[in-house]
């Protein structure tokens, strides 16, 4: 299963104790038996700031397990930036074992859906992903991994449909 959370962070005077504090918190989860590798994104030239994390977590049990209440997940743990996001939202997918690969040099696209069978503008094979827990804020979600010579082009074909997102930390766990 896939591990989505969306961010958007609106204020610029706290937004660097938020990756650090976030940073620490990657970690810890990495740290809760049942999830298996974590990434986080920042979407490419979109302000305010846009993030997309991914974690792969064997099944929606892991959220009611004492690992993941101990390191207060759910958002307990964030709670003192909650009022600089305009944007929350925890979504779990299933369709995948674990996240994509995004490398250095690519980035991922990421577009909400009603179906899986929406037709991805500029080509690729994407990842469809359906929504099964937590938040629900889409029925799918397709995920494309693309180089990012590719960027310019499959922007203007996308017409500000989804999301670009660069990688914005390594991927930690497996």
């Amino acid at each position: 299963m896939i591990y989505m959370v969306d961010h958007v962070f609106a204020n610029p005077q706290t937004e660097p104790a938020w990756h650090e504090w976030y940073s620490g918190y990657l970690h810890k989860l990495m740290s809760v038996p049942g999830f298996g590798s974590a990434q986080r994104f920042k979407a490419i030239d979109e302000t305010p700031h846009r993030f997309l994390a991914m974690y792969s977590v064997v099944s929606a049990d892991v959220y009611q397990s004492e690992g993941y209440k101990g390191i207060g997940g759910g958002g307990s743990q964030s709670v003192r930036f909650h009022g600089d996001y305009h944007l929350w939202t925890r979504n779990l997918f299933e369709g995948a074992d674990d996240v994509p690969l995004v490398n250095e040099g690519q980035c991922v696209y990421a577009v909400d859906s009603a179906s899986p069978d929406r037709a991805i503008p500029f080509g690729g094979k994407p990842l469809w992903l359906k929504a099964v827990g937590l938040h629900q804020t889409t029925p799918y979600r397709a995920v494309v991994v693309l180089d990012i010579s590719a960027l310019a082009s499959a922007r203007v074909k996308a017409a500000g449909a989804g999301f670009f997102y660069a990688p914005f930390t390594a991927r930690l766990g497996k």
